[in-house]
């Protein structure tokens, strides 16, 4: 049974992400943990408060998460009606990206997934701030990005974003490939760029991914630079219709030198397409 982390403040983003989690696995039986972290309130309530009052202050948290948990497993059991899927909530008084890591290696998480902003997100930013610190501390599992503005849609057009700078296996990373063989999906490498541009380790590398991919339908795209790299790529995914934007995160990966920023930052910005950010250990 394929086990799916989803962390939650109990607002619409982080709905969205469940929905949608729940909708690309349909047709199996998920494991899927409900993960909701207190701590920010428990730091801003225990600051004007003696240490006394805070055990009590606990109490209260743990048992309204308890409350927000079941009412979001009865909502989500309506909406995605008779899929076999098994829900449990779990409340945390720890930081977030603590706990995930944790569940993560001791549970044998498959997917951590999440909207891309939280209850408090601003409308001008389409990356949270919590999102972006998951994305930075995530170890040893895929994480999930979904806007709340995305309606589902089965994944048929993958997109994988690469300098060629770099080669991974893709046939081997198992967060795209179990996609892509569920749905029958193209996988779209797309390159800023022209072909002809590519030094002789970047075309090495290119032809390493045509020789990995030869089982799948794949394309493969170079597509002119525009205002900057970012709203290049993001423009490709809006005019080609991709249904999902796949990325490796590392410290030293390409995505990070591209945006001029860290890798989530401008994912999303131009698209609302979910993002699936695999990270590898460098």
């Amino acid at each position: 049974m394929k086990k799916i982390l989803v962390p939650t403040d109990f607002s619409k983003n982080a709905y969205a992400a469940l929905f949608y989690a729940s909708k690309l696995f349909s047709d199996e039986a998920l494991q899927i943990t409900l993960l909701h972290s207190f701590g920010d309130e428990i730091d801003k309530l225990t600051s004007r408060v003696d240490i006394g009052r805070s055990d009590n202050i606990i109490k209260k948290l743990y048992s309204h998460s308890d409350e927000d948990g079941e009412k979001l497993v009865h909502q989500i059991k309506l909406d995605s009606g008779k899929m076999a899927h098994n829900y449990e909530v779990i409340s945390t008084p720890a930081n977030l990206s603590i706990a995930i890591n944790k569940l993560v290696s001791t549970e044998g998480i498959d997917l951590v997934v999440m909207g891309s902003k939280g209850r408090t997100g601003a409308e001008n930013v389409l990356m949270g701030s919590t999102t972006v610190k998951i994305t930075k501390s995530l170890e040893g599992c895929p994480l999930l990005i979904v806007p709340r503005e995305v309606d589902f849609v089965i994944p048929l057009k993958i997109a994988f974003a690469s300098d060629y700078n770099d080669f991974y296996q893709l046939s081997k990373l198992k967060p795209i490939i179990r996609l892509v063989r569920q749905y029958n999906s193209t996988i779209n490498l797309v390159h800023v760029g022209a072909e002809n541009e590519l030094d002789p380790k970047q075309q090495q590398n290119l032809e390493q991914y045509r020789i990995d991919l030869t089982e799948y339908d794949t394309e493969f795209h170079f597509i002119p630079k525009k205002t900057n790299i970012s709203k290049t790529l993001h423009s490709f995914i809006d005019d080609e219709k991709m249904d999902l934007l796949a990325l490796v995160y590392h410290k030293y990966a390409f995505i990070k030198q591209l945006f001029r920023e860290p890798v989530v930052s401008r994912v999303g910005k131009h698209t609302h397409v979910p993002t699936l950010v695999i990270p590898i250990k460098s």
